[in-house]
This record gives structure tokens, sequence and C-alpha cells, in this order.
């Protein structure tokens, strides 16, 4: 035991002691001795004058805040909550609190106020929370007659419900209100704001609504400003944002409406000056560019396969126009010219462009030139190598160096390692040469590292082309291919990139995320064609749409530095569940610099737009994010009958990350969707057309010729289709005419810009199951991943979404133009959940993307016309060493072979009487020719 001196009444005390037996100070107040017993600092004994004062100030302070007539803000609790928040957390401690008690009479504290203060604090959440629930009670209450006539200068006939009145008086410094499809969200902001007007006193000026669209603002702007009256500010983001930057700029900027032309400048032109970006750029597009895709990134061998018969894989040459070959059909009669030269998988493409920009002849998938005695079909290597004399074959194998695949079985690696042996063995015996290349090696090193030590082992010079005049050709025969396509891709990144808040230190932060070769060569070359079109803007002092909000951003903080006041106490936000990363920060900070509240209202159901750069989880996390607030719902919805949206709501809450919610409607309706089948195996575009008509009878059999139709396609494509088939004919204005019913009223939009609007009825177009189909399996790239959003709660979320969007456009009936062979996956999951009536002929199982299978190895089958048999064949996508499985008939799914009694043809499926057969391809039907050898197909 040691002695210490006490810090209160300077007394010598055991270090031991609880307290101070002078003076009763707790023992945490005491210096406590290290190892050498020495006494350390000790802190500052309780003011106990300090705690009179801040009990009467927080006393009052809390009075005044839970007065009836006054709604706690956020802010408002947080201030209060650390006004007292300290002397609790002390008190708290029994020491301190009998110190305190015992010092009391010296100090004149009001004991029965300190107790009081503490209870007060303890529950403070809770109380403000009661409060504001009975303050809005009471507001709702008091105001009946005043909202029941608030909308009559817009409408006569709204009233708003009680949820809406309860979204109206709310009052927090953050407030998320979560509207249903058809809900009234922005009935429920105009009456937001004429509330603020004319019960809060908030003067017009201070109030600024922001929505996305023209289209929204010309509505907020029809209700708000011309039919209430009320001159508050209503405008875009963009806008908004502009107008900072115009007043805060020495020399205001202009619109910037150029990015294409300034970037395809670039690549068109200044390019040729940066031999170095030059190459990078050829290199990119010549072995990365439309080919990110690699075997080892899928899942399963079933989803390589489907990829592979999805893609073609086009090289540079092709490109340039240099591939020109000129094939045989039917012994020579017929010729065919192709201008272009697709390869089967993208690391075939890299091969062969390493070739070509290295100066080597190749010739891709030639028929081996010898003779080989038994061969049922002709051996093509994937490539002959030709330099001068010297040639060589090369085949690429879809396995690792040491012979593994991701994807391959055990039994499909091990037929195809005998393949290989196969093809050693004959190249040996033929006296041929042949090279080896592989989809992966042990190093990691890349392909075409692996490719130039081999050729240049093997005894090839490789001789670089000037890249120069590679890029050149390409610019003047293939801009549509090459530098169009690349000039729309950096416009998208760049307009991401800026999106995302990155400036341009932000290439480095990107590099940081990745170790992917193609995406960090694709860096190498956004990044100066970043620096070289910000340049251009600043030279001719424009802004483009994403730097108004990063700039408006920037000047915020100077307002803020300067002292400067902003006008802006409520900022309304129309669809949040679309708001960027940029445009929340934006929001955020002009929120704390006006001290402004903010009101976000939305729908987290519908959040389409991740491709713009929209992240719901903005939405969703708004709260957290804000670090407060209140989430109110709308739930009630006029647009929709309750049995849609029972099933329109169930389907779009299978993802458990959307806010959870069930929407309430006075509207019923039997059979709210209604299937119309048609037989997508013929003519699919036609008979879909038909289908549509066949809808459109049936609606206004029911509702009359007035009624509205709204027909939403998921591609803008859908409705040239529709067009395209002669029953109906485009209009101006998305209008939509039948020739069979010229008197409807049929407008045609996609899913995401009929987002917002209501029509009678709605007929659904594109509910294919495919890559262009609903929900749309065309993957994002990569590299565009870097900088943009993707929802990952649950497969296809934002299309699930969408079709939940599709579904609620319709004040009555939604009917659903149902493919029978190859229904979408969304389709087949409403009617097993709901019971939707529909055909036997309907195809309940989900379709793959492409239905025709292999018969031997059952991998997709993919058309395409084969140079070396002069033919358009149906070929297996599965690797050539594992099944080499090819048909000429969709129908009669057989295996070609050789002909055995004649040099050059080969036996194919032909039909006689609605019977198939083999039959020879050396014979020739309108001269009565050729080789007549014919086989029965058992």
């Amino acid at each position: 035991m040691a002695l210490i001196t006490c810090p209160e009444c300077s007394k010598r005390i055991s270090d031991r002691a609880e307290a101070c037996p002078h003076c009763g100070l707790p023992a945490r107040f005491f210096g406590r001795t290290g190892a050498d017993r020495a006494e350390a600092e000790v802190p500052e004994p309780l003011d106990l004058a300090a705690l009179r004062n801040t009990l009467i100030s927080y006393d009052h302070a809390y009075q005044t805040l839970f007065s009836p007539s006054h709604y706690i803000t956020g802010r408002e609790l947080a201030g209060l909550r650390s006004m007292f928040g300290e002397w609790a957390e002390l008190l708290g401690d029994k020491s301190a609190y009998e110190h305190c008690r015992e010092s009391a009479p010296g100090f004149a504290i009001d004991l029965d106020l300190l107790n009081l203060c503490l209870r007060r604090h303890e529950s403070l959440a809770q109380d403000a929370e009661a409060h504001n629930s009975l303050f809005v009670d009471r507001a709702v209450e008091q105001n009946r007659a005043y909202f029941d006539s608030l909308l009559a200068d817009m409408d006569p006939k709204i009233r708003l419900d009680e949820e809406q009145r309860r979204a109206v008086v709310m009052d927090d410094d953050y407030c998320l209100l979560v509207a249903g499809a058809g809900a009234g969200k922005t009935t429920t902001m105009a009456a937001k704001v004429k509330y603020l007007v004319e019960k809060k006193n908030v003067p017009p000026e201070d109030i600024i609504v922001i929505s996305y669209t023209r289209k929204a603002i010309d509505e907020l702007k029809e209700r708000i400003n011309k039919a209430l009256g009320i001159p508050a500010k209503i405008c875009t983001f963009h806008s908004f944002a502009y107008e900072i930057v115009r007043k805060f700029s020495d020399s205001p900027p202009e619109v910037n409406y150029s990015a294409y032309s300034i970037i395809f400048d670039m690549l068109e032109k200044e390019v040729f000056g940066d031999k170095e970006l030059l190459r990078k750029l050829l290199l990119f597009l010549g072995f990365y560019f439309d080919l990110p895709a690699e075997a080892m990134s899928y899942e399963n061998l079933n989803q390589y396969h489907l990829a592979k018969a999805a893609q073609d894989y086009e090289t540079l040459r092709s490109g340039a126009g240099e591939y020109v070959k000129r094939v045989a059909r039917q012994r020579g009669r017929v010729m065919k010219t192709l201008t272009g030269e697709y390869l089967r998988s993208a690391q075939e493409v890299q091969i062969a462009n390493f070739l070509y920009l290295n100066g080597l002849d190749y010739e891709y998938e030639p028929v081996y030139g010898r003779a080989i005695r038994g061969a049922r079909k002709k051996y093509t290597p994937d490539f002959i190598i030709r330099q001068g004399e010297h040639e060589a074959y090369l085949e690429h194998y879809a396995v690792s160096e040491s012979g593994y695949s991701y994807v391959l079985t055990p039994g499909e690696l091990a037929r195809y390692a005998a393949a290989i042996k196969d093809k050693r063995k004959l190249h040996r015996q033929m006296g041929t040469t042949l090279l080896e290349t592989w989809a992966w090696y042990k190093d990691r090193r890349p392909l075409t590292a692996h490719l130039r030590e081999l050729l240049e082992n093997e005894g090839f010079v490789l001789r670089e082309r000037d890249f120069s005049e590679v890029y050149k050709k390409l610019t003047e025969t293939s801009k549509d291919k090459y530098v169009f396509k690349m000039v729309q891709f950096l416009i998208a990144f760049i307009a991401q990139f800026k999106t995302c808040g990155y400036d341009a230190g932000g290439f480095e932060a990107l590099r940081a995320k990745t170790d992917n070769p193609r995406t960090l060569l694709f860096l190498d070359i956004a990044e100066p064609v970043y620096n070289y079109y910000q340049k251009r803007l600043a030279e001719q002092n424009r802004i483009d749409f994403e730097d108004m909000i990063n700039d408006a951003h920037f000047y915020l903080s100077e307002i803020e530095r300067l002292n400067l006041e902003l006008p802006y106490k409520y900022i309304i936000i129309d669809e949040f569940q679309d708001i960027a990363r940029q445009r929340f920060n934006l929001t955020k900070r002009l929120s704390e610099i006006a001290r402004a509240k903010v009101v976000a209202v939305g729908d987290d159901w519908q959040s389409i737009f991740a491709f713009s750069g929209s992240d719901l989880g903005l939405f969703t996390r708004f709260l957290e994010l804000m670090g407060g607030g209140v989430e109110m719902k709308i739930t009630h919805t006029y647009r929709n009958s309750q049995e849609l949206i029972d099933i329109a709501g169930g389907f779009v809450q299978k993802n458990a990350s959307q806010i959870k919610k069930r929407l309430v409607s006075p509207k019923r309706l039997d059979e709210p969707i209604r299937l119309v089948e048609f037989d997508d195996g013929f003519r699919p575009d036609f008979a879909m057309a038909k289908a549509a008509e066949e809808a459109i009878g049936r609606i206004i059999a029911e509702y009359g010729e007035k009624t509205s139709i709204l027909l939403i396609g998921r591609y803008n494509y859908d409705g040239f289709k529709l067009c395209r088939s002669g029953r109906f004919r485009e209009l101006p204005g998305n209008r939509i005419k039948s020739k069979k019913y010229p008197k409807a009223a049929l407008t045609f939009m996609t899913a995401h810009s009929a987002k917002g609007l209501g029509f009678d009825n709605v007929v659904i177009l594109n509910m294919l199951e495919g890559k262009f189909g609903f929900p749309c399996q065309l993957e994002d790239d990569p590299i565009m991943k870097l900088v943009r959003y993707e929802d990952l709660s649950l497969p296809f979320a934002e299309e699930r979404r969408l079709f939940y969007v599709a579904l609620t456009r319709t004040k009555n009936r939604v009917y659903i133009l149902t493919p029978q062979r190859r229904p979408s996956r969304f389709l087949i999951e409403l009617i097993n959940d709901y019971k939707l009536r529909h055909s036997e002929r309907l195809n309940m199982e989900i379709a793959d993307l492409f239905s025709l299978r292999c018969p031997v190895c059952g991998y997709p089958l993919k058309y395409e016309f084969n140079k070396n048999y002069g033919l358009g064949l149906y070929l297996c996508t599965n690797e050539p060493e594992v099944c080499d499985f090819m048909t000429n008939s969709r129908t009669h799914l057989y295996d070609i072979y050789k002909c055995d009694q004649c040099r050059d043809g080969y036996m194919v499926v032909k039909v006689k009487d609605n019977m198939p057969f083999y039959g020879c391809t050396g014979y020739d039907s309108e001269t009565k020719t050729g080789c007549r050898n014919t086989r029965p197909i058992l």
C-alpha cells in the first residue's frame, strides 16, 4: 500500500481507498501509481458550479423542445443529448453521484432537478419519438378540414389519405418517404410545399424541389408553381448545380454537348502524336476489346458454352478488310465471299491478332494438308502459320499447361488429353510441325508472351507492323467496329468515373483495385483520353453534366469558407431511389451548409438506373448515411387493383434487400394478368405482332376503343419488330397505329421510359428467355463495374425491379405476350407462384439461351457457315477435342461424316416424304449427276 495526495482536499490517503475519507472524492479521480509506484496525473475534479448552470440550461432547452407545438428534429435531439451527455456519464458512477449529492447544498444544486434531468436523458430517444408521434397525430387532427381541401386549386377531387397527411406534417431533418407505385408521391410533394408555406410560414424561395427528368420537372411546375401558385424553385440536379457554378465562377462556363466529337477527334487524329498511347490502344483493340471472357471466369461448363454460343469473336484483320477468302460450295459451282473473319474463342482472336501485328501470315482452321486414312471428318488445326517456305500448325488448347480445366469434367478432360496425344502422333507421323499453346500457364504470364517465345524458338522472325499504318487502316475501313465503339465505351466510362466523384487522381485509385491486365491496359488508355477531354473543356470554357455536380460540390465548400448564406431551408428530392453517389454527396453537403431539411421521396422497388450511376444503397441506407431521421411509407395506391399489386409486390420482394411494404388499393379486379400465347418456333417476331393484335382486340372488347393502351418493350427495338410485321405502323410521339384496330389509342415505350406513367391497360411484348429477352442477360463489361454500382443481392435484381415497373403501369389489366417455346424465367415464376392460366403447350422449363442442343454431349449448337465444308452447319460448342458433332439440319440432329464412295463428298441429312436420310454432298439435284451414295437413318 502507498499513500497518495487527494486532488480535491490535498490530504494524504491510501491509493487503494474507494473514495477519499476526508472529502468523498471517488477513487477514479485519484492518481494511479505505475510499476515504480510513482504518482500519476489525476483528472480535474467535478465542477459542481458548472453542473448547476448546466441543469438550468438543459431543463429550459428540454421544456422548449418538448412543447406540444414543436416537432423535435434529429439535430435538436443531438444537441440536447450533447448538452447533458457528459454529465450523465460522470454521474453514472455511484461514488461520483454520492459526492455530488453530499456537496449539493454547498453549490445550490437542486437534487430533484438533477434526478429529473438524469431520467430525461436516459429515455430521451424514446420520449422524443413518442412526443413527435403525438405531435403529428395532433397536427393531422387539428388540420383535418384544411387537409380535406389542401389541393383543391390543383384538383378538387384529390383528398390526401392519412399516410400522406402524416408525411406532409412530419418535419425531421432527414425524412425518407417510401412511396409505392401509383401511391401519389407527386401529389404528396405538392401538398408538402403548400403546407410549409401556409402553415409553417416558410418563404417559397427557401424551398427547392429537385427531380431528374424534364417531364417530371414540368409536372411538378404545373402542380406547384401554376396550379397552387407557389413560386418555389423546381429544377433538375444538373440545372441546380449549374446555377451554383455560374454564380460563383469568375467566367461562367457553357454546357458541353460535344464529348463524342472531342474523344473521337483524339482517337482518329491526335493519337498519332503519342506512339505509346497508340501502341496501347491497338493492343487493347487487338487483344482485349469485346473479349473480356475467359474459360476460368465461368462457374461451370454449361455457362461457358452458352457464352461461346452467344458470341462471335472478330479479328483486327477482318476489321481492316484484308481477310477475303473464296469458298467453294457443292463442287465449286457456287462461290461465296467472306468479308469477315470470325473465330471461336477470345484467346484464338488474341493469337490471330498477335500473328497479324507481328507480320506473320496465317490461316484459321485450314484443312490439314495430308490425307488421313479412316477419318470421318476433316482435320482442321486451329492455325497454319507461314513465313516464306517456313510453315507450322498451331493448336490452342482450352486447358492449362498442366492439363487442368476449371470447367471440364474428369471424363471430358480424359477425352481432351487423348485427343491431344492423337494430334501429336499424327503430326509426328506426317512430318509436320505442331506448335501448342494453352489457356493459361503455370508462371501466370500472358498467352502472348508464351506465343512470342514459341514462335521465335521455332525460327519465325517477328517483325512488328507499323502500328500507325494498322490503326490508320482501321479508322478508314472499320470505324463502326473499332473506333466508334471505343469512343462510346470511353464516354460511358468517363461519365461514370466522374459520377463516382473521381478526378484525375482517381485512375491510380482504380489501378490499386485490380490486377487484371485488360483493365490496367484500359486505364492506361482512358487516363490520357480523360486528361485530353478535360483540357479541351477548359480551353473552350465548357462544362459537362457530370462536372456540373462535382464543381458545385467544390463551390459549396467555398461558400462555407466565405460564410456566405444559402437561402434553402427545405430540399425535396423526387425519385431518390435513382440517386448517384455524387448527387447524394452534393445533397448532404448542401444540407449541412444551409442547415436545410431534406425530404427524399422514392420507391426502392423502382430503382432501375444503375447503368447511369444510381446506387440503391443510398436510398435503403439513407437514414444511416445521413446520421438519423424518419422513414415514412405511403402504401395506398390508386392506380392498380389489389390483386395486381399483390402479385407485383410479392414478385419484387423476392429480393430480401428491398424495403418491405404491402400496398393497399380500393380497386378490385379478377385475373389482372392475362397471357396471350404464341408459337415462337417460326418467324417469332411476326407471331408476336399477331399476338399483340389479339391482346388489343380483347382490351377493346372489354373497355372500348377510347381506352389508352401502352405497349411495353424491354428495348426500343421491340417496337421496330412490331411495326416490321406489317400489322402496325409507327407514328410521331411514341404512338403506334394498328392496321386491324386503327382507332385504338396505342403508345409504345420501353419499360425504362414508361416509369412514372399510368395507362388504362398494358401489353408487355418481349417476354422471351434469352440474351435480349426480359430479363436482359447482357453482362456489364468488367471494366465498367469499377465505376458502376451493381446489385448482387439476387440474380437479375434490377431486371426484377424493371419488370415490376412494367407490371404496375396499368389501371386495369396487364396482357403479357407469351412465347410458348422459350418463355421468360420471370413469366414462369409468376405462373408457378400465382397460378396464372396457360395452355399445356407452354414450356414450363426455364429455356436456355440456346435451346438447340447437341445430341451427343448436351451442349448448345451454334449455326455458322463453315468454309471447309462449304455448308451452313450447326456446330457443337463443346471443345472439338471433346465433341466434334456437326449437322446441317436443325430438325433432324444427325452427325455428318465423310462419304465412303467418293473423294470429296460428305454425307449430310436430307429429307424425302418427311423422312430423313443421309445423302452425299457430291450429288447435284439439278443435273442429276454426281455421287448417288445414300444411307438410311435408323
